[in-house]
C-alpha cells in the first residue's frame, strides 16, 4: 500500500510538470520510474504476496519466499532511484535485470510448491496461465538487449519489443493472476464451478491473448492480414469474457457476494473495467479508430490506467479486503471513494479526445490543471487507505 502511495505521488508530480515544467528530474526519466514502479513495485508485489498467502502455508517453505521478497525489494528500490536519476542506463538496466531473475526464481518456487495439488481447478489454470505470461513478457527485455548488441538502428522494432513486454505483463500476467485469485477465493467458499464453462473461458482468453499482441502494433505499417488477426483475437476475448461472466456471476456466487461488503463491490467494479478493456481493444482493431487511439497520448494513458487502476488496483484491493488482509473502516472507505471518483473523472478526460474528434466537439479547457487536481485527489485517497492500514497493524 505504501508503494501505491508512491506511485500516486510520482504520477501527481508528473502531472505537475505539465503545468509548471522543472529542470530536475527529467520528465522522461521520472516517467520510466513511474511505470516500472507501478508494474514491478505495487502490482507485482501485490500478486506475489497474494499467491504465497494462498498456496504456501508451511513456514519452512515460506522462508525462501521471504528472502526472495526482500531481494526483489532491492531491485525495485534500485529501479526507482536509478530511473529517476539517469533513465535507461547501466544501473537501471542492472536493477531491472535483477528483478527479471527474481521473477524466474518466483515462478520456479510457485510451480514446485503447488505442483502437488491433486485437483487442478479452474483457479489454478489461470494462476499457471499468469505465470506463463510473466515468463513470456520477460523475453521482451532480452530482445532489447539483442537489438542493442546487433546494432539494428530500427526504432519501430525497439517499440514493438517494449509493447511485447507490456502486453504480456498487464494483459497476461496481471489479469490472469487476478482472475485466478478471485476464482480461488470462491472455491475456498465451497463454490464448484462448471467445468465446461470454465474450460472455455480459460482456453479462449489464453489463446486470444497470445494473438492480441498485434493490437499493440496497429500504429505501425502492417500487412492487411495482421489487422484481421487483431480483430479476430479482440472478438474472441469478448467471447471469453462472456464465459467468465457466466462463471463468476452465477446465482450461487451472487448470493454469496450479497453480504460481501466492500470487497465484492470492488470486484464488480474491477470486472466491469475488464469488460471495458476488452471492448476498447475490439474497437481499436478497426483501423480508422485504432490509429488515432494509437497516436494520441492521452488515450494510450487512459487505456493503461484503465487496466492498472480500474482492473488491477481495484481488483487487488477488493481481494485483500475479502480475505481480511485489509480492513476498510470509515477512513479507508473515504479514501477509496475519493480515489475511485477521481479515477473515473480522469478516465473520462483522457478518453475524451477520441469522441471529440469523431463528433467535432470542442476540447476541454485547462486539461493539464484538471488532471493535476485529479491526480492529487487520487494521491489523497491512497494516503487515507494506507493510514487506515497502519492503524489496523498497530
Amino acid at each position: 500500500l505504501f508503494y501505491l502511495v508512491l506511485v500516486a505521488a510520482i504520477g501527481t508530480w508528473l502531472r505537475y510538470m505539465f503545468v509548471s515544467p522543472v529542470q530536475f528530474p527529467i520528465f522522461e526519466n521520472l516517467l520510466h520510474a513511474h511505470s516500472h514502479f507501478a508494474i514491478l513495485g505495487w502490482l507485482y508485489n501485490a500478486l506475489y504476496i497474494a499467491i504465497v498467502y494462498l498456496f504456501v502455508k508451511e513456514p519452512a517453505k515460506q522462508k525462501k519466499y521471504n528472502i526472495l521478497f526482500w531481494v526483489t525489494q532491492v531491485s525495485i528500490a534500485g529501479m526507482l532511484v536509478s530511473f529517476t536519476l539517469q533513465g535507461y542506463a547501466a544501473y537501471s538496466i542492472a536493477f531491472s535485470t535483477l528483478h527479471i531473475f527474481c521473477s524466474y526464481v518466483f515462478i520456479y518456487f510457485v510451480l514446485k510448491d503447488i505442483s502437488n495439488i491433486k485437483n487442478e481447478t479452474v483457479s489454478l489454470k489461470f494462476i499457471y496461465g499468469g505465470l506463463f505470461f510473466l515468463f513470456l513478457s520477460s523475453l521482451g527485455p532480452w530482445g532489447l538487449v539483442a537489438v542493442v548488441f546487433t546494432g539494428l538502428p530500427e526504432p519501430d522494432l525497439y517499440k514493438q519489443i517494449i509493447y511485447f513486454y507490456l502486453h504480456f505483463q498487464y494483459n497476461g500476467w496481471f489479469i490472469f493472476a487476478l482472475i485466478g485469485l478471485w476464482l480461488r477465493y470462491y472455491e475456498k467458499q465451497g463454490i464448484i464451478f462448471n467445468e465446461a464453462i470454465s474450460g472455455k473461458a480459460f482456453r479462449i482468453l489464453f489463446y486470444s491473448n497470445l494473438g492480441a499482441y498485434v493490437l499493440s502494433l496497429l500504429g505501425f505499417s502492417l500487412p492487411g492480414y495482421v489487422y484481421s488477426i487483431g480483430i479476430l483475437c479482440a472478438f474472441a476475448q469478448l467471447v471469453g469474457a462472456r464465459y467468465l461472466y457466466i462463471l463468476l456471476f452465477t446465482e450461487e456466487v451472487k448470493a454469496f457476494g450479497k453480504n460481501g461488503g466492500i470487497g465484492h463491490l470492488l470486484f464488480r467494479l474491477s470486472f466491469f473495467a475488464l469488460l471495458l478493456k476488452y471492448l476498447f481493444q475490439l474497437i481499436s482493431a478497426v483501423p480508422q479508430i485504432g490509429y488515432p487511439a494509437f497516436v494520441i497520448r492521452d488515450i494510450t494513458i487512459g487505456y493503461i490506467h484503465l487496466v492498472m487502476l480500474g482492473v488491477m488496483t481495484l481488483g487487488v484491493l477488493g481481494w485483500f479486503a475479502s480475505n481480511g488482509l485489509i480492513e476498510f473502516g470509515r477512513l479507508a472507505k473515504s479514501g477509496l471513494y475519493v480515489f475511485i471518483a477521481a479515477f473515473v473523472l480522469s478516465e473520462l478526460i483522457l478518453f475524451y479526445p477520441s469522441p471529440a474528434g469523431w463528433f467535432g466537439w470542442s476540447p476541454i479547457p485547462n486539461t493539464a490543471d484538471i488532471m493535476l487536481v485529479l491526480s492529487g485527489t487520487m494521491l489523497i485517497g491512497t494516503i487515507l487507505i494506507f493510514i487506515s492500514s497502519l492503524k489496523k497493524s498497530v
